[in-house]
């Protein structure tokens, strides 16, 4: 006689795969946020320690080193590259959030990434070029140190910004439902990956352009 049962998971089991799958997908989560957490928080204590830096090396202003006549950035250079962080930033913060909740469609949060993206790299490029027409070097006075020793770091998290989006919008062309997921793809490994890497960058890209606007007011402010 032949068990038509041999092979079919009982209730238990069925109730138990359900409960590791929520697990695994609740770890992933937490992973995504407490590595971009403490990403970003290692990143600001890195540039609180420049910040540190400069207003230590200002205040002792030895023999009037601090700064030499003339030793400012070009306003054509660190205009723009605040104005790109910060509203680059801006837009894929909202769009990501909107995104998130459901309210942005998946071609709306495709174009803002790669405009997004785009901002990042051009103020990457524009801040790399820019540190070659600065006509000060490193040794020449204390702001000249920590404008040279900073600035370029900046420059790399805009690119590690650049490259985030990219990955992100790069998953979102293979696996277009991964944007909008409807029915069992909502909670799907794919989709639980996704939006914690969206929401990991959505965090990176704010501290980015706070860094921009920081250091915008230390080289080209305060001075």
């Amino acid at each position: 006689m032949v068990d038509v049962t041999a092979g079919v998971p009982d209730r238990g089991s069925a109730r138990a795969g359900l409960t590791d799958d929520s697990i695994e997908r609740e770890a992933a989560r937490g992973a995504y946020w407490s590595g971009s957490r403490l990403f970003v928080a290692l990143s600001a204590m890195m540039f609180g320690g420049a910040a540190f830096a400069y207003f230590y090396l200002h205040s002792l202003d030895s023999a009037g080193l601090w700064r030499a006549p003339g030793q400012r950035p070009s306003d054509f250079i660190s205009v723009p590259v605040l104005a790109l962080t910060v509203v680059g930033a801006a837009l894929f913060w909202l769009y990501t959030r909107q995104m998130l909740a459901g309210q942005s469609n998946s071609a709306d949060w495709r174009v803002a990434t790669g405009v997004a993206a785009a901002m990042f790299l051009l103020a990457a490029g524009l801040q790399l070029w820019g540190m070659t027409r600065t006509g000060f070097y490193p040794g020449s006075s204390g702001y000249a140190s920590v404008y040279v020793a900073v600035m370029p770091v900046f420059a790399v998290y805009c690119l590690g910004a650049t490259y985030w989006l990219e990955t992100l919008l790069a998953r979102s062309l293979r696996v277009r439902w991964v944007v909008s997921p409807e029915g069992a793809n909502v909670d799907s490994p794919e989709r639980v990956m996704f939006a914690g890497s969206a929401t990991g960058a959505k965090v990176f890209v704010v501290l980015v352009a706070l860094v921009s606007v920081l250091l915008f007011l230390l080289f080209s402010i305060i001075t």
